[in-house]
């Protein structure tokens, strides 16, 4: 009898884990495989990128492999021990091919199995055919590599192979297609915690500050000759240095915390005693997104490098601003990994809130696969925007589509399969958050 107990028990307790409701009738044969076809071939919306200038790729002389360990990879590697100026010296022109493996070798070995690396793995072998990485797979990938670079690959990579629609870049590279590219800003005003580094940014926009309404002059102006020039959102990543936690200061507060500013010359103030400045500056930042109507991506979640606090980019801290600030539309990246709860919670409840998966697939798949799940429950489908590569290189942003197109799959078919969407819903919502979802929010048109 205790037998039976504790197994009706167990069996209970799977169901009500698994969380799943019947909805929708049993799919027809086939749902699979027709759901993979229709993302796989999906027009994508690629919603962040850190491309830089092909050119400068192209005449490089150190163009190897390392170039796809480079961004990403190379935080798990010293993770795994390597010291930041060994890893540094491999990105020279100093040393040999099979020189830099030899380098590299224990330290990949020791690292091979995270996301970062698992991504470069399968560029490398979808892209160049190389399956493994030793001495001399590392020289053919190289030369290749090479190869690849006097073709038009931004190109063949992008629009042949990822099918991407539109690309939106942090900051202006030298080269991009304005057909399909655009462009994000970051607004230097969070870190003014010394009058050379004001002079500087004075310097910067041809003009003097000596006061904090010459401040504020001057963001309003670079803000303008942004949105002149083609800005199509504004990027705050405050989260790598500072808390995400931005009071609404007052301007004497503010011009308290300048005047101690100005007169520190060299001399930095602390973050605690700068901060009130910074809060004020964001305040004017989102007083101009609103003016101008241009939404804001938020950087929330694991921070790239090390020796970072990860309790600054906790999303909960953003709620006074998503409070105040009700008709500027508010984009949180990277899946807030790990605050995966209070990232999803405030995209349901605020309507001016909306997710971004950019970059979460490569830094843990199973993650992405399970919040997907929660997210698409709790979340408006038309909120969710589901890939942005977030790499400096062209060749692992196909790596990292293929990532997201699996696991986006892998979530919908399982959805289907247990009769929460149908079939065509499943693709419907595919498509919102592969591509519509992006160019609606955006305002994207070719």
């Amino acid at each position: 009898m205790k037998t039976t107990l504790a197994t009706g028990f167990l069996a209970l307790s799977f169901l009500i884990s698994s969380g799943q409701v019947t909805i929708k009738p049993t799919p027809q044969k086939g749902f699979e495989a027709r759901i993979r076809q229709a993302i796989d071939t999906m027009k994508v919306v690629d919603t962040h990128e850190h491309l830089v200038s092909f050119e400068g790729i192209r005449k490089s002389k150190s163009l190897d492999f390392m170039w796809l360990f480079h961004h990403y990879a190379d935080d798990d590697i010293k993770s795994a021990g390597m010291s930041k100026p060994q890893f540094n010296t491999l990105l020279t022109d100093s040393l040999t091919i099979a020189e830099k493996w030899k380098i590299m070798k224990p330290y990949y070995e020791g690292s091979f199995n995270t996301g970062y690396n698992r991504v470069t793995a399968l560029t490398v072998d979808r892209l160049f055919g190389i399956n493994e990485f030793n001495e001399q797979s590392v020289q053919v990938l190289s030369d290749k590599l090479t190869a690849a670079y006097q073709t038009d690959w931004y190109k063949t990579i992008l629009q042949d192979k990822c099918r991407i629609d539109f690309l939106i870049n942090d900051g202006q590279p030298a080269t991009g297609d304005p057909a399909y590219f655009r462009y994000t800003k970051r607004f230097g005003y969070f870190q003014l915690d010394s009058k050379e580094k004001i002079d500087q940014l004075a310097k910067q926009q041809g003009t003097t500050i000596n006061t904090l309404d010459d401040l504020v002059n001057t963001l309003n102006q670079e803000f303008e000759k942004a949105v002149k020039n083609g800005l199509t959102v504004i990027k705050n990543s405050t989260a790598y240095f500072r808390s995400l936690n931005f009071e609404d200061v007052s301007k004497k507060k503010a011009e308290e915390v300048f005047l101690q500013v100005m007169e520190s010359k060299t001399t930095l103030l602390s973050p605690e005693s700068a901060k009130p400045l910074a809060d004020y500056m964001m305040h004017r930042i989102l007083d101009l997104a609103l003016k101008y109507n241009k939404p804001i991506q938020i950087h929330t979640g694991l921070q790239a490098g090390d020796g970072n606090f990860i309790q600054n980019s906790n999303p909960a801290l953003l709620a006074n601003l998503l409070l105040k600030y009700r008709n500027v539309k508010f984009i949180l990246f990277h899946g807030g990994y790990p605050y995966g709860g209070e990232f999803g919670s405030l995209a349901k409840n605020f309507r001016n809130v909306y997710i971004d998966l950019c970059w979460l697939y490569v830094i843990s798949p199973s993650y992405s696969e399970r919040y997907l799940h929660e997210w698409l429950e709790t979340i408006p489908a038309n909120k969710i925007m589901a890939f942005g590569g977030d790499y400096e290189n062209v060749e692992n942003i196909y790596g990292h589509l293929l990532f997201a197109k699996e696991i986006v799959g892998n979530v919908l078919i399982e959805k289907v399969k247990n009769r929460y969407f149908s079939e065509d819903e499943a693709i419907k919502v595919a498509q919102m958050m592969l591509h519509d979802n992006a160019v609606n929010l955006f305002q994207l048109k070719h």
